[in-house]
This record gives C-alpha cells, sequence and structure tokens, in this order.
C-alpha cells in the first residue's frame, strides 16, 4: 500500500502542483518531505519545544524550559530570566498578536514582547495568577488568558476575570479556541462550552469526551470540530454525529497534543508518538528516527508554507520541495537508477544499477532481471523502437521486449557479451549500438562497425545521438566526439585540439533548431553550431563542469544532471552569452535543499542513460540516492521575498539602537552591519545586497554573507540600504539612516570662520604685497626723480657754465686771447667737474661739495664756483648755529641754490643774487634772493611748473619742508625754503 500511494501520487500530484509550494503536499510520503531538524547541538538553549509561533516581521519564536528563542532560520537567540526580560525561564505558551506584539506565557508572569522592549504583567497589575498555561486573542484583540485555575481577559491595558460559572459546564478551564466565525470556545476538565455575548453554553459533556483531558481544539475546512486529549481525538462532523480516532485508526500513540490544519486543509496532530496526518478517515505517520518516540508538542505553519514540529528532541521542519525522489524509503527495490524512459503508452520504465529493469504500476512495481529474460541486471540505455519495442542496453548485451517478453542477443555474434552503453533505431529502422569495441550497425544478422572502438576505456563510445540530417553522433568516454555524416562516409573525430572543451562525453542532444549540446565531464556543457564548438562553464555561471545528462523541457530551458546537482538554464541566455550581449549565466540550482537526496545526479560507469521527459510534462533523474521528479511549470520562485532586517549595527564595536536615527560621535573608525533574510524554508538560498548611500555609487553584491564592514567613514549622513532575494525572485530591503559628526576642525562654522581668517590674512597678505609693490614703484620713481634733478642740477647746470665761459670766450678769443685762454680752462675745468657730478649722482653718492665740510661752507665755495666767469654779484650770509646737518638736508639744500643760482644766471638778467643760510635748533632757513627782471603774475603759476621750480618743490618736499616762491616783474625773484631739522 505504501508504494501505491507513492507511484500512484506521481501521476495526480500535477493536479495539485501549482501550490504544491505553499504547503505540505498530503500525496507525498513522509519520506519525501525534507526533514530537518534542530537540537542544542545547533544552538537551542534546550531541546523541549513546548511552543511555537510567528511574528509578523517573520522570526519565528519558541518557547523551552529554558527561556524564549527567536529563529531567524540561520541564528538562534534566546532571552531568559537572567537578562532580565523575562519573568521566569519555563515559557508555556506564545501567541503573536495580529498588531505584532508577541504574548509568552511563563510559570510566573504574562509577558508582552514589542518593537524590542519586553514589559511583564503579573497578579500586581491585576493578573489572576502569574502560573499562566494558555494564551488566545480574539478577532477583536481581547487576550483570552488562563492563569492557574481561572479564566481572565486583558483588554484596554486591563485585566478582567471571568466569572466562574462556566466552571459548572467545563471545570477548571485548559485550553481557549477561536474557531473561524470568532466563536470562544472554553475546554475544561469536565466538558467544553462556547460563549454568547457574556454567557457560556455547554457542548460537550464529560459523557460525550470519555473523561478525556482536552489538549487542543480546531475546526477544520468541513466544519469538523476536533477535539484532542489523551484518549486521542474526537470529530463532530458538520452533521453532528461523533468520530472517534485512537491508535487503532493509525495515531501512533493516544495522547495527542496538538493539531494544526495546513493551507491545504491536511489535518496534522502532534501525539506522544510522534507526527501523524489524516489521510481519508485514517491516520498516517512517518517512522521514528532510531525507534525512539518523538514526542510532540505544538505544531506550527509559518507563512511559506512548512510545518514546525516542537517535540522532546528538538526542533522539526517538514518542508515539501521542489523534486520528489523515489527510492527504497517509498517501496522501490533500488536507491541506484541509472536510466528512466516513459514509453508511447505512458508506462514509466526505470533501469537500475543493482536489479535490472522497473516496471512502475499503479498498484505497484514489476522487476525485470536475468531470470526474467534481461541481458544483465545492470541498466545502462532504455531507448523504443519504431514499432513500440523496449531496447534496453546492459553490461551483458542488450535485450529487446516485445509485447512483454524479453529476448537476448550480442552485439557483433561475439561469443562473450559485451556491453552496451546506447543503442537507437536510426530514421530508417536501422539499429545501431554503442559497445566497448565501437559502434556497430545491424544488416540482417550481420554487423558492420562503423566508429571504432577499444582498446581502453577511453575509446569507448558510450552515448548517440542522430541528427535531424542523419548525421550520426558518437560521444566516448575519453577520446572525443565522432561525427558519421552517412553510412557510406568515413567518420571524423572531434577533440580539444577542434574546440571541444573537454573530450570527456557524457551526453548528447539535439534541439528542433538543429543545435547538437554536448555534455562532458571536466569541460561543461558545448553546443555545436554552424560548423564550430561553444563551451559554457562554472566561469559562466554553470552549477558543475561535469554534465551527465541534458534535458529539454520545452519551454525553452535546458535541465543539467551534474555531479553537484541539477541546473537550469535558458537557451536564449545560452545564445545570447555567445553573442556577447550577456557576460554571465542566471541559472537556478537545485541541491540537496530542494528534495533531491543527493547531489550526485550523474551516476553509474562509465555512464548511466540519464533521465526523461514524460507526458505531463515532468522531468526524471536518476540520482546515486534515488529517482527524482520535477514539474518545471510549478519550479516558480516564491512569490514572498525574504524579510529583512538589521540585527545589529555596531560602531566601534559598540552596539547602537536602531530605533532611533543615531548621530556617531567623530572619529568612528569601524562600523559594522549585520542584517538577516527571513526566509524560513531555505534561508540558504538567500542572497544579498547592499549599498551605503552617501559613499557607494552602486549596489555591492554579498552573496550569502550576512555582515558588511565600513572603515573610517568621513563625516557626514549615510543611509545603510541593504536587499535580501531568491534566485530569480522579489526581493526586500531594509534601511538605517545615521549621521557621523564633523570633528570641530570639520564643522561649519569652523570652516567658515577659518575662511573669514584666511581671507583677511590673504587679504592683508594681499595689501602687504601692494604695499610692496607701490613702495618699490615709489623708490624707481623717486630713484628716476633723483637722477632727473641730479642730471638737472650737475649736467644742466654744468652745460650752463660751460655755455656762459664759451660765449665768453666768444667774445674775448678776438679781443684778448690771454683771457679767452682762461675762460676756456674754465670751461674745461667745469666740464670734468659736471661729468664727475654725473657720476656721482647716478651712485647716489654725496655732492663733492660736501664731502670734506658742512653746509654753510660748501654753500659758499659753490655759490662763487657757480658764479665764475659771470659779472654777478654774490652775497652770502651764513647765520644761527653752525654745526653738521643731516645728509639728506645739506645735499638738498645744496642742490636747491643750485637750481636757484642757475636759473638766476639764465633767466634774471640780475646784477646781484643774494644767499642766507639761517640754522636754528628746529629748522633751517635758506633764501635765494635776486635783482633780476622777475615776472608778471600770471606768469609766475607758469614758472612753477618749470622743471626747476618742480624739482626745488620735490626737495623740499622729501625733507618735510616748506617752500616759497615769489616773483614780481622789475623787483625780482625769491625763493625760501625752511626745513624741519627736529623730524630728521
Amino acid at each position: 500500500m505504501k508504494f501505491y500511494r507513492s507511484v500512484f501520487a506521481v501521476f495526480l500530484s500535477a493536479i495539485v502542483a501549482h501550490n504544491h509550494l505553499l504547503a505540505l503536499n498530503s500525496r507525498k510520503e513522509f519520506s519525501q518531505y525534507t526533514r530537518t531538524v534542530w537540537t542544542q547541538a545547533q544552538g537551542l538553549p534546550q531541546d523541549t519545544i513546548r511552543a511555537i509561533t510567528q511574528t509578523n516581521d517573520g522570526f519565528l519564536w519558541l518557547g523551552t524550559d529554558e527561556g524564549l528563542v527567536r529563529f531567524d532560520g540561520y541564528d538562534f537567540t534566546t532571552y531568559t530570566k537572567d537578562d532580565g526580560v523575562l519573568p521566569s525561564n519555563s515559557v508555556n505558551a506564545l501567541y503573536a498578536s495580529a498588531k505584532g506584539a508577541l504574548w509568552i506565557a511563563t510559570a510566573n508572569g504574562l509577558t508582552r514582547y514589542e518593537g524590542g522592549r519586553f514589559m511583564t504583567l503579573t497578579t500586581k497589575d491585576g493578573l489572576p495568577n502569574n502560573a499562566v498555561t494558555h494564551l488566545r486573542e480574539d478577532y477583536l484583540g481581547a487576550l483570552w488568558i488562563v492563569a492557574g485555575p481561572d479564566l481572565s481577559r486583558f483588554e484596554n491595558g486591563r485585566f478582567t476575570k471571568i466569572d466562574s460559572r462556566y466552571r459548572a459546564a467545563a471545570g477548571v478551564a485548559r485550553v481557549i479556541y477561536e474557531d473561524p466565525e470568532h466563536r470562544l470556545w472554553i475546554a475544561g476538565r469536565n466538558g467544553i462550552v462556547q460563549r454568547n455575548g457574556e454567557e457560556f453554553v455547554a457542548k460537550f459533556g464529560s459523557k460525550e469526551l470519555h473523561g478525556d483531558a482536552i489538549t487542543a481544539m480546531l475546526e477544520d475546512h468541513k466544519r469538523g470540530f476536533w477535539i484532542a486529549g489523551n484518549r486521542g481525538l474526537i470529530l463532530r462532523r458538520a452533521d453532528g454525529s461523533l468520530k472517534y480516532f485512537d491508535s487503532s485508526d493509525g495515531l501512533p500513540n493516544n495522547l495527542v497534543r496538538a493539531l494544526w490544519e495546513d493551507r491545504k486543509g491536511n489535518l496534522w496532530a502532534g501525539t506522544d508518538g510522534g507526527l501523524s496526518r489524516l489521510e481519508g478517515e485514517r491516520f498516517v505517520s512517518p517512522p521514528s528516527e532510531k525507534g525512539a518516540p518523538d514526542w510532540v508538542k505544538c505544531l506550527f505553519e509559518d507563512r511559506e508554507g512548512n510545518l514546525w514540529v516542537g517535540m522532546n528532541g528538538g526542533l522539526n521542519r517538514f518542508r515539501d520541495d521542489r523534486f520528489t525522489t523515489y527510492g527504497r524509503p517509498e517501496g522501490l527495490p533500488s536507491d541506484s537508477p541509472l536510466a528512466v524512459h516513459q514509453d508511447r503508452n505512458g508506462q514509466m520504465w526505470v533501469g537500475y544499477h543493482d536489479v535490472g529493469l522497473v516496471e512502475l504500476l499503479p498498484n505497484g512495481f514489476r522487476a525485470y532481471t536475468n531470470r526474467q529474460g534481461l541481458a544483465g541486471n545492470e541498466v545502462f540505455r532504455i531507448r523504443e523502437s519504431r514499432n513500440g519495442d523496449l531496447l534496453i542496453g546492459t553490461r551483458f548485451g542488450f535485450s529487446r521486449m516485445h509485447n512483454g517478453r524479453l529476448t537476448t542477443e550480442r552485439v557483433n555474434n561475439s561469443p562473450e557479451p559485451l556491453g552496451v552503453h546506447d543503442l537507437l533505431e536510426d530514421g530508417s529502422g536501422r539499429l545501431l549500438v554503442a559497445s566497448p569495441n565501437g559502434v556497430y550497425l545491424r544488416v540482417g544478422n550481420a554487423w558492420r562497425r562503423l566508429i571504432p572502438g577499444g582498446p581502453v576505456v577511453n575509446n569507448f563510445p558510450i552515448v548517440l545521438q542522430e541528427g535531424s540530417d542523419g548525421t550520426l553522433w558518437a560521444g566516448t568516454y575519453g577520446d572525443g566526439l565522432w561525427q558519421l555524416r552517412n553510412l557510406e562516409s568515413r567518420p571524423r573525430l572531434y577533440t580539444t585540439a577542434d574546440g571541444l572543451s573537454s573530450d570527456q562525453i557524457r551526453s548528447l542532444y539535439q534541439d528542433k533548431d538543429g543545435t547538437l549540446w554536448i555534455g562532458t565531464f571536466g569541460g561543461g556543457l558545448v553546443c555545436y553550431r554552424q560548423g564550430g564548438f561553444f563551451s559554457f562553464t562554472t566561469r559562466h555561471g554553470l552549477l558543475s563542469d561535469n554534465v551527465a545528462h541534458i534535458e529539454d523541457d520545452g519551454k525553452g530551458n535546458l535541465w543539467l544532471s551534474t555531479t553537484k546537482g541539477i541546473c537550469r538554464l535558458s537557451k536564449k541566455q545560452l545564445l545570447d552569452l555567445l553573442a556577447g550581449k550577456i557576460k554571465t549565466l542566471d541559472t537556478d540550482s537545485y541541491t540537496v535543499g530542494d528534495g533531491l537526496r543527493s547531489a550526485q545526479c550523474a551516476p553509474g560507469y562509465p555512464v548511466g542513460g540519464g533521465g526523461t521527459k514524460s507526458r505531463d510534462g515532468r522531468l526524471w533523474f536518476p540520482t546515486s540516492l534515488g529517482l527524482s521528479t520535477a514539474d518545471p511549470q510549478v519550479l516558480l520562485p516564491s512569490n514572498l521575498p525574504p524579510i529583512v532586517h538589521l540585527a545589529e549595527v555596531l560602531a566601534d564595536g559598540h552596539g547602537i539602537d536602531l530605533r532611533r536615527q543615531q548621530r556617531l560621535s567623530p572619529g568612528i573608525r569601524q562600523i559594522q552591519f549585520r542584517y538577516t533574510g527571513i526566509h524560513l524554508r531555505s534561508p540558504e538560498r538567500v542572497r544579498y545586497q547592499y549599498r551605503l548611500e552617501g559613499l557607494d555609487t552602486s549596489w555591492q553584491s554579498a552573496g550569502a554573507r550576512r555582515v558588511v564592514t565600513y572603515n573610517t567613514l568621513a563625516h557626514g549622513k549615510y543611509r545603510f540600504v541593504v536587499q535580501a532575494m531568491l534566485p530569480g525572485g522579489a526581493s526586500n530591503q531594509a534601511v538605517y539612516a545615521f549621521d557621523v559628526l564633523p570633528h570641530f576642525y570639520e564643522t561649519a562654522w569652523f570652516i567658515g570662520l577659518s575662511v573669514l581668517v584666511f581671507g583677511f590674512m590673504a587679504y592683508g597678505a594681499y595689501q602687504l604685497r601692494l604695499s610692496q609693490v607701490r613702495n618699490r614703484f615709489s623708490l624707481v620713481l623717486e630713484e628716476r626723480m633723483r637722477l632727473a634733478r641730479e642730471i638737472h642740477d650737475t649736467l644742466a647746470q654744468g652745460f650752463v657754465g660751460i655755455r656762459s665761459q664759451l660765449d665768453a670766450l666768444a667774445i674775448r678769443m678776438r679781443e684778448d686771447p690771454g683771457v679767452a685762454q682762461q675762460h676756456l680752462e674754465i670751461a674745461r675745468k667745469m666740464a670734468n667737474h659736471s661729468l664727475t657730478e654725473a657720476r656721482r649722482s647716478v651712485m647716489d653718492l654725496r655732492a663733492s661739495n660736501l664731502e670734506d665740510c658742512d653746509l654753510p661752507a660748501a654753500l659758499t665755495a659753490a655759490a662763487h664756483q657757480w658764479i665764475a666767469g659771470t659779472r654777478l654779484r654774490l652775497d652770502v650770509e651764513i647765520t644761527g648755529e653752525r654745526r653738521k646737518l643731516p645728509d639728506d638736508v645739506e645735499k638738498h639744500l645744496l642742490r636747491i641754490a643750485q637750481e636757484a643760482v642757475t636759473n638766476t644766471l639764465k633767466h634774471a638778467g640780475a646784477q646781484a643774487i643774494c644767499l642766507s643760510l639761517d640754522i636754528n635748533r628746529s629748522d633751517v632757513r635758506l633764501m635765494i634772493k635776486d635783482d633780476g627782471r622777475g615776472f608778471h603774475a600770471p606768469d609766475v603759476s607758469v614758472m612753477q611748473e618749470h622743471f626747476g621750480i618742480l624739482g626745488m618743490q620735490e626737495r623740499t618736499k622729501l625733507l618735510g619742508g616748506h617752500f616759497d616762491f615769489s616773483s614780481q616783474a622789475g623787483s625780482g625773484t625769491t625763493i625760501e625754503v625752511s626745513v624741519p631739522i627736529a623730524k630728521q
């Protein structure tokens, strides 16, 4: 009966296949579910699981005798009394509120967990008794509590103790249940009552319950009401009739502690003898592991359809996977299939490594071995002839099955049986056989070798494929790929030298487009198109480079059996990769976690015949631990993406409160993010990517890694975003925003102040530089003016004197040659003197007149020199304190006097000139006065613009003195200069 159910389910499961990912498929054997067990060795604080629930955030919560446990599919987090969050470590019950809170019933109070905070309520807060044993929230949000012997309700922050009148019918409350119509049921030691308004109506008495101690209640989708207790199960059907179930009805034990109906309508019972499932009118159970009973304490189905079973020996998860595997646990004779084939009548045939050929029947199976005439019990290949005969290749030849009868033949009429790795009838009905000695064609009773083989294993042809154009392809175990275009042509051998990625050929398949797909060992998948070979390996996204079988699902995908599992990939993607449109393949890979009992899906030596596609679209694959099948039409990604949480954020090793945005102190050296994507069905398939906005410009792939670290973040605003997804499925994300504060020298005010200070400094430097340039320019200008004055006062005045002497010479030349000679000598001396003075002026030397005497003496001597050779009468008056004056004062006053005398000689036509010098304690006064023709008033301003006058004014200004110029027509000209000595 066991195998009958299993095999019959193969043909019926397609009816419900589109929903099988969302709940456990009742048509499967327990052995075909994937069962995972967690115990203390995997991180539980203790193995007894008394309560299980799931909160809205996706976390699974467990109640144990050693505290409360949170599970994300990867790690267990335990909360205990020692942590200060629970009043007791003994957790009796759990309930997840619709609003997201978790209620925790303990032996010493009621605790609520919400938003990361625990709050405990005890008798001090109105709880009738601290020993809380059962919880249930009604549809209005009120929490019903069994606390000690009392029943109470918690609503709007207050406890209300329920009137004990219900005890008359039910006794002391034990279990609370709300049915789909929101009716509240209370089960006690003596009966069961239903709440009607504020009253309780008896529904079951002790007579109906047979004195059973009620442990659980449930109303199923057929409106049947189930009651569990220590005597088994009671079912009150919709018509009111009662049905009792105990061990005689398949229950492994009469003490039933838990009931659950999953979303597919399967009823599950947890007993002291293990888990049981209702099938029809009986319960079926999995075999107990190691012969010990599994005491089931609680049952729960999560949002993804996994069934969680809390037992005395740990936490169990039962999962319905993508692949269903058939082997010895389901009643088949072996776990070592090598080939599978469905004939034209829909009959399934399986060839095994050790038990021959098996025909799957609705009520079991039929085996064919060498006792029934099979050539050998190790079957390599099953094919079908044009007339419907089965062709079976074995290690000791091949057999033909016609109308259920087997006949055996030997290749090439060999006296010793040759192994047949593959065989087929070509388009003309001719039989071709691949054996160690080569590929043979049977012609009548004779055999003709078309392709050579042997003598070593690598030379063996092991797989055949006839192309749409009649070309025969033969893959060898390790010598390459043979091509025979027709029976009259010579075969050609392709090897790695011709572009193959490996010479070990394991599978051949030509699609309807004419592309030949080649499965190799060590070289991945190869395609032959337009005369060339192209390979795809793990570098492009394949699960493995060892490909034993290729199957086309008819939906544009190739399925590959490999030594690491089964993978599915799109032919379009393969061709896009060849065209350079993409860089890698997006493959779906399936291993042990997906229903395969072994990831070794390339069994057999030298090779197995591989899988097949049945009429209903299901794909069949031999593995080293059973025959696995899957329907490609339902192998879609779950529509429930992982729920992502930031588990922890550490700044320099210190935890951060994730409930609010943080402002991290300056100089944080390292920040670490720990996150989790809750997908309880298959957490190992969850993949992550993350991005730190404010630093990362694109998503960073983390693979399955659940921690990421950043070092030395600059100050600023950041936003960490992590996404979790299943391959090819939807994604979810979690976000955490935080600020890294700047150092004081990175703040806006400091930067602004610094900019301001630097601005002022730059402006000051600019002004300093400008002042330096101006001073330099002023010095240059002053030097130019000095040179102009010196040239005017030396060269020009000297030239004037020389001209005067030459004029006198011209007059005296005829009259008195002796006097003329004197004038000429004077002119020569004046020329030498002027040249010397010019050199001294350029070198900024002190006037020669002042080198050996003071200003009064120099002025007296120079004045007589200036008027020498003229008829001008000179009068020099020196008054005041005769002392040494500053060099600049003496030099400039001497030049002023020289300019004034020169102007008198040139322009005044004077008879006499008077120079007076008065030296006082605070100043010195110089006056030059002549009796020349003078100027009219309008001409005075014009004369003041004369270079000589300007030069005298500038010299006076340099000394900080006062310059006065006056003239009157017919009355001469007076120049007065007053220079303060104290400022010098």
